[in-house]
């Protein structure tokens, strides 16, 4: 196709006109908005306490209604109590601005830097929130990864989360307040396929990782397990799946989200009596696919019915209702939003304790997993990194970053950004760096309510 611009096309005119300027500015990325981290309750953690501190909760007593007969005493109450703990824990990252190519670069590299380096720390962290908090709605709750035909007393798992750690304070030696490590003395009861089981032990497929693939030990051999059997332990988390099953490998495309799932959802929180948020809202994030799948719920239709100028149609957008504030967040997880979701391999750098697909192979159904969300669920503890800060100064500057993006403020409070001195012999290698100290502990409830370890939480699962 000719080239036809408003110069003039004679080759000597053409000769001497620049072509194809290239415009001195960096266009903004398109990035998503960070709401996960909002979740987490903000706390300084204290000084000088060490790098871990145990957190203790307590059970209701047990109401006695019966009258006492005439002249006697009532016997003691007693109540139960539990423990969660949090650990300091260091991230960060970097990049290296070289100040002669920044001068000569079509816009201030050095300044572009700092920014995607800020964008980068926001959704590092929102995502590291976004996993604690489906870890726990999701904890308990696996598959087996192999087929066994013989008795055996090791049973590999695609997820570890919620399987390592007992609680058992009516047993002797078992752990009384504290969720410690499952062992013969502080078993985990289960079932593997239907079947009971008490679970003494794991081997991690990462050392360390208490989330992702593994095996674990029974306590006795199990007759047999087929290929993908449910394992369920018997504090598990609530999962809602639409349409109901055992395991994520029941859902079909017709199971998508409804609102009968959300009531279902908040009526859940309601009866363990868990709080609303201090809006007075549950909080729901859903993918905007998962949105989308509610406005063609019949019952959601019927709701707008005539209301065709009402700002959910006009906005594509729920808002709040049946008690839940919706909040559209595409960070939720699908296979582009976590590492190794792509290939549905697991990756421990973004430990994900749910499975995006069912059958566990891309070659199935991509699954969606929306939160609600309770108060109380997680919390932000984090240090006062100006106390890194000693007499003897820095080389360089310290501060928080502050970031816009395509008009939107990316969400780095509590996160400190470093602009090193260049200390290389040109002095010419400007490093620019992020750091978070802290933990996203997320609380227990096990010792009012039923059986499941975690409450405030709660994973719909969905096609």
């Amino acid at each position: 196709m000719p080239d036809f611009s408003t110069i003039l096309q004679a080759p000597e005119i053409r000769a001497i006109v620049q072509e194809n300027l290239l415009e001195r500015a960096f266009h903004d990325a398109l990035f998503p908005r960070l709401l996960f981290r909002g979740e987490a309750t903000p706390q300084v953690w204290p000084a000088s306490v060490g790098d871990t501190m145990v957190f203790s909760g307590v059970g209701l007593i047990k109401p006695k209604m019966a009258a006492l007969p005439p002249g006697v005493d009532p016997l003691p109450s007693s109540y139960q109590s539990e423990q969660w703990t949090a650990q300091l824990q260091q991230y960060a990252d970097t990049i290296d601005t070289h100040m002669p190519t920044s001068i000569v670069a079509i816009a201030n590299l050095f300044l572009r830097n700092a920014h995607q380096l800020g964008l980068s720390a926001g959704q590092a962290l929102n995502r590291v929130v976004r996993d604690r908090l489906y870890n726990i709605g999701a904890s308990g709750n696996t598959v087996t990864t192999a087929a066994a035909v013989a008795p055996t007393n090791l049973v590999p798992v695609a997820r570890l989360g919620g399987f390592t750690r007992a609680r058992n304070p009516l047993l002797a030696g078992g752990s009384p307040v504290r969720f410690d490590a499952v062992s013969a003395a502080n078993p985990l009861a289960a079932t593997v396929g239907g079947v009971a089981v008490s679970i003494v032990g794991f081997a991690a497929a990462t050392p360390g990782d208490e989330v992702g693939p593994g095996t674990l030990t029974l306590a006795a051999n199990i007759a047999a397990f087929a290929l993908r059997a449910a394992v369920v332990a018997t504090d598990a988390s609530v999962i809602q799946r639409v349409g109901g099953g055992t395991t994520i490998d029941a859902l079909v495309a017709a199971n998508i989200l409804t609102l009968a799932d959300m009531r279902s959802a908040v009526a859940r929180f309601r009866q363990q009596n868990v709080p609303e948020q201090p809006d007075g809202q549950f909080h729901c994030h859903l993918s905007p696919r998962a949105e989308g799948e509610l406005f063609a719920d019949n019952e959601f239709q019927r709701l707008l019915t005539a209301l065709p100028d009402y700002y959910m149609y006009k906005q594509f957008a729920i808002g709040q209702l049946l008690g839940i504030a919706f909040f559209r967040n595409s960070e939720a997880p699908i296979a582009q939003t976590v590492s190794g979701g792509a290939t549905a391999s697991y990756d421990p750098a973004d430990p994900l304790g749910l499975e995006l697909f069912v059958g566990g192979t891309t070659a199935g159904l991509a699954v969606e997993h929306s939160l609600l969300v309770g108060q109380g669920a997680i919390y932000e503890y984090h240090q006062d990194l100006s106390q890194l800060i000693t007499e003897a100064g820095v080389t360089g500057r310290v501060g928080e970053p502050r970031i816009t993006n395509n008009g939107i403020e990316v969400f780095t409070d509590r996160i400190q950004l470093i602009i090193r001195s260049p200390l290389n012999r040109l002095q010419d290698l400007v490093a620019t760096s992020w750091r978070f100290i802290g933990d996203w502990p997320a609380r227990t409830d096990a010792t009012v309510g039923d059986a499941a370890r975690y409450k405030r939480v709660v994973v719909i699962e969905h096609a």
